[in-house]
Parts: C-alpha cells; sequence; structure tokens
C-alpha cells in the first residue's frame, strides 16, 4: 500500500511541474560536488562483455574483485571488504538488502542497459553512511533523463548467443518533445541452464589433502567440501599366525573378526583342546590393526558440467524527466525478478552414509520492485547554488529453495530521501549540506529462518567543503547518523547454542569524518593524500542472527553486546603522467578498532556446519594498487591503448587473543589474493578489441576454520572481446554493432580463494557471446 501511495505521489509531482513555453536546457550536472580528485574514485563504462553479476562488471578494477558465490551471485569486494561494509546504490540511493547478509543473493543487477558503474574505493562514510565505511558502488542505470537528447526518439535491440554463457535479449526506448519532457523504457531478460567447467566442480585438494600426515581428518576442508572424512580402525587378518578353531566351529560367540585369529597353535575351551591351523594369510610383523580413510561425497562431484547453475532473469523499467527553466523531477519505476541455482552443496547437509544423489539442491528466487524520485532545481533560496532531492521505495523479497520447497523468505521494505544543498561558491570554496532518512523493515518466514523481524531506522545530517585553487584541492566532511534497530513481534527463535538470551532493540549514534588534499607537484607529477575515522553500526544479522545458515555453511549467532566499528583510514597517492602514459599508485591503511567478524567455536553444528559467533577485536587492513597505461596513436593502423594494474591486501588482526589465533588465524579467511592484470585496447574505422589477461596468485596469507585453510592453485583468467561498427544502410537504422566476446579463454580451473564455493564450485570454463546491437 506504501508503495502505491508513493507512486501516486509521483505522479502528482510530475503533473504539477511548471514547464516554460521554450526553456533552455542547458547540462544538468548531477553530483552534488564535483567528482573528487582525492578520492579513490573509478567509472566503469558499460560495454558489450559478459557481465554476469556486479562483482563481474568490476573485477577488472584494481583494489576490486569479485565475490563470486557461484557464477550466478557475485558482489565487489574492495579491498577484502564486502556486504555490510560496501554500499551499493543505484542512481544515488541504496539498494542494500539481503544480499549483504548472506552471499548467495545475487545483487538485483541489468547487465544489458546499465549505462556505467562507479566505484568508490575510499571510506565513503559521510557521504553514505556506515555501510560505506569499505567504499561504495553506484549503478547509473540510465533510466532518468538527467540533460535532454539530441533526437526526440531512439531505440536500442540487443540480441545475444551464448557458447557456455547466458542468452540475452532487450530493447530500450527513449522518445521526448525535444523540450520538456523524455521518457525511457528498458526491457531485458537473461537466461542459461547450465555452465560447463574445466574438470571437476570439487578441487583435487578434496582428495589429497583431506587425511593430513600426522594423522586424523581436516574437519574444516571436509566441510568446505562436502565430504564424508572419517578414519576407521579395520582388524588386519594377517596380523596373527592361526585361526581360532573354536571360533570357527561356534561362530556365534565372536565379538568381531579379531575372534577368529590367534596367536597360539592351540586353544583351549570347555577343558577341551583344540588345534588352530596356520593362517594362510599371515605376514609376520604387520600390526594388528590398521587404518581405513573414508571419503565419501555428501553432495555430488560434478565432471565437466556444474550441476545447478541454472539461471533466468528479467527487468521491466519506465523513467520519465520533466525539464523546467530552473531544473528537473525524474520518476522511475523498475521491477526486476531472477531464478537460479547455487552449486556445489546442498541445505539439508546430509549425515554420514547418505546418498548424494538424494540431496536437494539450492535455489534462490529474487523479486524487486523500486519506485524512485530525482529533483534538481536551481538557486531555490539565497546563497544555495542548487537543491537536490532523491526519493525512493525498494520492496526487495529474497528467498532460498530446496528444490520446490520454500525454505526461507526475507521481505525488505525501504524508504530513503535525501535532501542536498549546495551552497554558492565563495571563492574557491564549494560544497554542500546534506540531510538523509532511511527506514527499513526486514520481515521473514519459513522454516530455515534465521534472523527476527526488525524495523531499522536510520537519520542523518552531513557536511563537505572543497577548496579548489586549481593546481591543488582540500576538501573536509563530517557526518553524525543515529541508527536504531526495534525488534518486531514474530515466532523467530534463537538456537539453544545462541549467545543471546532475550534480544532487545539498540540505538547507535554515530560520527565519522574526513580530511584530504590533491597537489600538483609540477607539469608531470601529482601527490594525494587522505584521512578518514568512519564508524559503523551492527547490522541485523550481526547482532540477532541465530540458527543454521546453510547457504554460508555456517550455524551463524550474533551478539548483541556488540559496539560500533570504528575505521581510520590513511591513502598516499603518488601520480605520474607524460603524453599518453599514465602511472598511479596507492597504498592504504586501514586501522579499524572492534572489527566484526564471525569467529570459530571448534564446534560443529547440524551434520558438519561449524558453529561460528560474531565477535570484534582490533584489525588492520592494508595493501597497495599500481595502475598503468600507455596510450599510442598508430596512426592510419588505429589507436592502441596498453593498460597493466597489481593490487595487494592483508586483513590481519591485531594482537589476536588465543582463542582467534587458534580457531580463526592471524589472518582474515577467504582473503582476496595477490593480482596482477594486463589489457589492450585497439579500435580503427569501426573495429574494437579488447584483450585482457588478470593473473590470480596463490594465497599466501591464510587463516583457520580451526586447521588452516589449504590454498588452491593460481589462475589466469583470459577475456577477449571483437566488435564491429557498421554502417547505416537506410534512413531507419542509425547504426548496428556485431561482436564476440569469449571469458576464460585458457579453460583455467579458476577457483578465487575469496570464493565461499572455492572447493566446490569453479568459475565457469571457456564460453562466447555473440550478439548484435541495433540503434534506430
Amino acid at each position: 500500500m506504501r508503495r502505491h501511495l508513493l507512486a501516486a505521489a509521483i505522479l502528482f509531482v510530475v503533473h504539477n511541474a511548471h514547464a516554460s513555453d521554450d526553456p533552455t536546457l542547458p547540462a544538468v550536472q548531477v553530483e552534488a560536488s564535483k567528482p573528487s580528485r582525492i578520492d579513490s574514485i573509478v567509472t566503469v563504462e558499460s560495454s558489450q562483455t559478459q557481465n554476469r553479476t556486479l562483482g563481474g562488471m568490476l573485477e577488472h578494477v584494481s583494489g576490486v574483485q569479485n565475490s563470486a558465490f557461484g557464477p550466478n551471485a557475485g558482489a565487489p569486494v574492495i579491498r577484502s571488504l564486502s556486504g555490510n561494509r560496501v554500499q551499493i546504490l543505484e542512481d544515488g540511493q541504496s539498494i542494500l538488502g539481503m544480499n549483504a547478509f548472506s552471499g548467495d543473493i545475487n545483487i538485483p543487477f541489468d547487465p544489458l542497459f546499465v549505462r556505467s558503474v562507479t566505484v568508490n574505493k575510499s571510506s565513503d562514510t559521510v557521504r553514505y553512511g556506515g555501510n560505506a565505511i569499505g567504499g561504495s558502488v553506484d549503478i547509473d542505470s540510465g533510466l532518468i533523463s538527467r540533460a535532454m537528447e539530441d533526437k526526440d526518439q531512439s531505440m536500442e535491440l540487443v540480441l545475444r548467443k551464448g557458447f557456455n554463457a547466458a542468452d540475452a535479449q532487450g530493447f530500450r526506448m527513449n522518445f521526448n518533445n525535444q523540450r520538456n519532457v523524455s521518457t525511457n523504457l528498458q526491457v531485458s531478460r537473461q537466461r542459461i541452464s547450465y555452465y560447463d567447467i574445466p574438470g571437476n566442480s570439487k578441487a583435487s585438494v578434496c582428495n589429497t589433502r583431506l587425511f593430513p600426515a600426522t594423522g586424523g581428518v581436516n574437519s574444516a576442508l571436509a566441510d568446505s567440501c562436502q565430504k564424508e572424512a572419517r578414519v576407521q580402525q579395520l582388524y588386519n587378518k594377517a596380523s596373527q599366525p592361526y585361526i581360532d578353531q573354536f571360533m570357527t566351529e561356534n561362530p556365534d560367540w565372536a565379538d568381531g573378526d579379531f575372534s577368529f585369529y590367534t596367536n597360539s597353535p592351540t586353544s583351549v575351551w570347555q577343558r577341551r583342546t583344540y588345534v588352530n591351523p596356520v593362517n594362510p594369510a599371515y605376514v609376520a610383523g604387520t600390526p594388528s590393526y590398521v587404518q581405513k580413510q573414508i571419503n565419501n561425497d555428501v553432495t555430488p562431484d560434478y565432471h565437466h558440467r556444474l550441476g545447478n547453475s541454472y539461471s533466468r532473469s528479467s527487468q521491466v523499467a519506465l523513467g520519465s524527466t520533466w525539464f523546467f527553466d530552473r531544473g528537473y523531477v525524474g520518476v522511475s519505476i523498475d521491477a526486476k525478478d531472477s531464478e537460479y541455482g547455487v552449486p556445489g552443496f546442498s541445505m539439508q547437509n546430509l549425515s554420514f552414509g547418505a546418498n548424494p544423489a538424494d540431496s536437494v539442491p539450492v535455489g534462490v528466487v529474487i523479486k524487486q520492485q523500486r519506485y524512485a524520485l530525482e529533483a534538481l532545481l536551481r538557486d531555490p533560496l539565497p546563497y544555495v547554488d542548487r537543491a537536490e532531492l532523491r526519493v525512493s521505495t525498494l520492496d526487495n523479497t529474497s528467498g532460498e529453495r530446496l528444490g520446490s520447497t520454500r525454505a526461507n523468505d526475507y521481505d525488505f521494505q525501504s524508504t530513503q530521501a535525501e535532501l542536498l544543498l549546495v551552497h554558492q561558491p565563495v571563492g574557491p570554496l564549494s560544497g554542500v549540506l546534506g540531510l538523509s532518512h532511511q527506514a527499513r523493515d526486514v520481515t521473514g518466514s519459513g522454516a530455515l529462518r534465521y534472523l527476527p523481524d526488525v524495523d531499522t531506522r536510520s537519520n542523518a545530517v552531513f557536511l563537505k567543503e572543497t577548496l579548489d585553487v586549481g593546481w591543488a584541492s582540500f576538501d573536509a566532511g563530517v557526518r553524525h547518523e543515529r541508527v536504531d534497530h526495534d525488534l518486531q513481534p514474530s515466532r523467530f527463535k534463537t538456537s539453544r547454542n545462541a549467545a543471546n538470551t532475550t534480544l532487545q532493540d539498540h540505538s547507535y549514534r554515530l560520527n565519522s569524518y574526513s580530511l584530504g588534499s590533491y597537489v600538483e607537484l609540477g607539469p608531470l607529477f601529482a601527490a594525494k593524500v587522505r584521512y578518514s575515522s568512519s564508524q559503523r553500526a551492527p547490522e541485523i544479522n550481526e547482532l540477532y542472527a541465530s540458527n543454521a545458515h546453510y547457504s554460508v555453511m555456517t550455524q551463524e549467532e550474533g551478539n548483541q553486546n556488540l559496539q560500533p566499528e570504528r575505521a581510520k583510514n590513511l591513502e598516499l597517492t603518488g601520480l605520474f603522467h607524460l603524453g599518453g602514459f599514465a602511472l598511479s599508485a596507492t597504498a592504504y591503511r586501514m586501522k579499524y578498532e572492534n572489527y566484526l567478524y564471525q569467529g570459530h567455536s571448534g564446534m560443529q553444528m547440524a551434520n558438519r556446519l561449524p558453529l561460528k559467533y560474531w565477535k570484534q577485536t582490533d584489525t588492520t587492513v592494508k595493501g597497495f594498487e599500481i595502475d598503468a597505461s600507455q596510450a599510442l596513436d598508430l596512426g592510419g593502423y588505429g589507436k592502441l591503448n596498453l593498460s597493466a594494474f597489481a593490487d595487494l591486501v592483508r586483513n590481519q588482526a591485531d594482537r589476536p587473543d588465543t582463542l582467534r589465533a587458534h580457531n580463526d588465524g592471524e589472518y582474515l579467511p577467504n582473503m582476496p589474493t595477490n593480482r596482477y592484470g594486463a589489457n589492450l585496447q585497439w579500435q580503427r574505422d569501426g573495429w574494437k578489441v579488447q584483450l585482457s589477461s588478470t593473473y590470480y596468485d596463490k594465497q599466501k596469507y591464510l587463516g583457520r576454520n580451526v586447521s588452516e585453510e589449504i590454498p588452491l592453485d593460481a589462475f589466469n583468467l583470459v577475456d577477449l572481446q571483437v566488435s564491429r561498427e557498421l554502417p547505416a544502410r537506410n534512413a531507419y537504422i542509425a547504426g548496428m554493432e556485431v561482436f564476440v566476446n569469449g571469458s576464460n579463454l585458457l579453460d583455467d580451473d579458476a577457483r578465487p580463494h575469496n570464493s565461499p564455493l572455492k572447493y566446490i564450485a569453479p568459475l565457469p570454463g571457456r564460453g562466447f557471446q555473440v550478439g548484435v546491437t541495433v540503434r534506430l
């Protein structure tokens, strides 16, 4: 009901927006302030490449990796941080939902018509609050026109055929009156039945490293591999020289195989002497008992085809903008839905001795509706250069399925509003005052739910100022935020292992600030430095979660005594440019107080699910990123751009206590590994070729799941895209582009160390997409 009222309000605003007879429509500046020269910001333009997920689209950005929870769910991991620490936005408004709490829930994302994605790798809490403590990712959907288009109407048709890649179809239309109204319509869908993989779905270490040379079983690896692994003591029938004649004649008296063998040539039973025959299998000096290593799959080990890797998604969206002489008002309605399989494990996690064929596959169903309003007004008040308003409501339902049976559903209903007031420049000084409000209601259902019903309210005020004198820039920002979590009545019950007894409401007051500068050091060099102190309140899963959370293969238990995180970040960047050559090197250190993580208790629940509790410790995240590029003009042979990058990150506990050091290790488990990438781009006369290679090194910084993590082999992902812009042959076709792109051309067994499914589901093998884009 609430979202229908908002839609009616949006239509009322559009209907009553004033438009002059002959408005002037200069290019509209969208951002509240110019893109920062101080933050580490990268914008990735959409292309014809195959983008299965948002994380996949951004994985070629230095410092950003893909969470790779199977081929159908992937979130950006910025400098080892993701989930509740990386704010995901669409057109400037948060779309964080269940995807922040549960890695198998994908971020609703349209890979066909998204215009661009902007990544801020620096802490962005002043702008977007505590959930941006590790950075932000903003998707430009292209739904709302912020300037009048050149043509009064246009259409873009896209057809893609996949070979070990998704089939995709869609169209995008814009129609406008070249004066004051512009409307966009987008429809798209993607489908794939399964993905092929180079070899087996389970990594080779699931067979070779389960039984350490020191004895016993690496139970953590067995759990991650979904294996039934045991060591069984078996009697060695060759260890004794004689067969007991009495037991042979009276087998009912035997207690086991060992009863039928003896070291004596004769035996006396009930005053009778029995002559024991020689054991023909006897081998002198062999032990009485031998170990049998039992290694059975609890879930199937697929060969060359990744089971349960299907995916289906679609989007229908409409956006319209009304321009007037002092600004614009834009509204959009967007509906996305997707359904896909989570390969590699079963939420049933079958008990020992079960048939893996009996496991029920895990599926995810996501439905999302989003209504948004965006408005800009110039000179609304004295001393105010412009005002920007963004309002949105989002209804996202994410559910997990066991076959066709519902395991759980979580409905996120969020309403957001943000008002930005940009003051008139005072000499070189510019800035913005912002007010934001967010209300989020989380409601769960289903037999396997692990979160209570919680309403969360957030209210914040922030101020950002920038002093730009041309050769140098200085900025500062401050934010005060209040976050309230209010529990709602529900049937949710905590487990018997819960750290919490009676669940309670919680409220937090947070303060964040940042300082930075950019300085040109002559014609060739520049440098920038940034310091921020940011706070994040514990989220509802960290406070209240309880019971088995199969999608992350954990018995997850929250803790109501958790304190807000505080991150003190220092970031240094050196820049060099000469002609067409550019070099950037960034080193950073993030010192976290009360860093939140899931600590292993050392116990297992519900058929091998590790029991983990949300805990806190001081942690330091540090690393570096290097980017280099060279642009070459080849004259009649076109233009060539060569680029390369390298990145490294370490997430390391400061002074871990004995339990943390033993169970979880000094380093955070599932940490991104070192990478080295190279990219070549060439274009000439409508031809475009892009070849990229990214080498993922073997992980050196290993965490623990009681036992130390087992690293997997390094791998290299090579991708290629070739496209050709064809000249228009009639008045109806404005342009046509045909293309082919290939991914993982080396068909490597690619298992990113930061992927929770690395032992049981590799990335897809070699794949191709061919397609055509027609512009009318």
